[in-house]
């Protein structure tokens, strides 16, 4: 079993949610070094967690073909992935799948279903198709930045003056917000009592 920590984790998600970020700003943001990052990287990559880096494109785009999924029976079932068409195969018996087509026109579907050679049990058009960001379920001793509990479920991402927490609830999230901004108000209150006193003694040697 691949053993997972903190550090990684957090190189997930932050890669998840935005793959061309640099060795340097993944560095910085985790507060650890370039090498480190780099290391764990090509650990991960190596271990088969990380697959492959991807883009989201835009869904009026991705919608330029209809979609349709269809329940199937075939006795060949390499024959589907011959057709580009066939975007998505799903097993759920020993001859019967679960398929996504993805056709420009009724024509070319037909062409699909004849040249893979199965039998349509069923046919459904898709509508309107909105993909979800799964949760990473890795348990790994991942804790909340600001109660210290361990996170079970989908974390809280934010990224705060260059550098990224992670939180187990809005609870969590909110109280880390309150305390940084009252931490803001005393150092801008400090460094204005400064000013204050340094444009005071200057005027007083004035």
């Amino acid at each position: 079993m691949i053993k997972l920590d903190e550090i990684d984790l957090k190189l997930i998600y932050l890669l998840r949610d935005n793959s061309r970020l640099s060795i340097s700003e993944l560095a910085e943001l985790l507060g650890v070094s370039r090498p480190t990052v780099r290391s764990r990287i090509e650990r991960l990559e190596k271990e088969g967690i990380i697959r492959k880096y991807t883009i989201k494109i835009a869904p009026e785009l991705e919608r330029a073909e209809n979609l349709v999924l269809m329940i199937i029976k075939t006795e060949n079932p390499e024959k589907l992935e011959e057709f580009n068409e066939i975007i998505e195969i799903n097993k759920f018996t020993s001859k019967k799948y679960v398929i996504k087509v993805a056709v420009e026109n009724m024509e070319q579907l037909r062409q699909v279903i004849e040249g893979a050679g199965f039998e349509v049990i069923d046919i459904m058009p898709v509508l309107e198709m909105r993909e979800r960001e799964r949760a990473i379920k890795i348990r790994v001793p991942f804790k909340c930045d600001y109660c210290g509990r361990e996170i079970t479920e989908e974390p809280i991402v934010y990224k705060y003056r260059n550098k990224v927490y992670f939180f187990c609830c809005e609870t969590c999230f909110r109280e880390f917000k309150k305390t940084r901004e009252n931490l803001e108000k005393i150092k801008l209150s400090k460094e204005q009592k400064v000013k204050d006193a340094h444009d005071h003694q200057d005027h007083s040697h004035g």
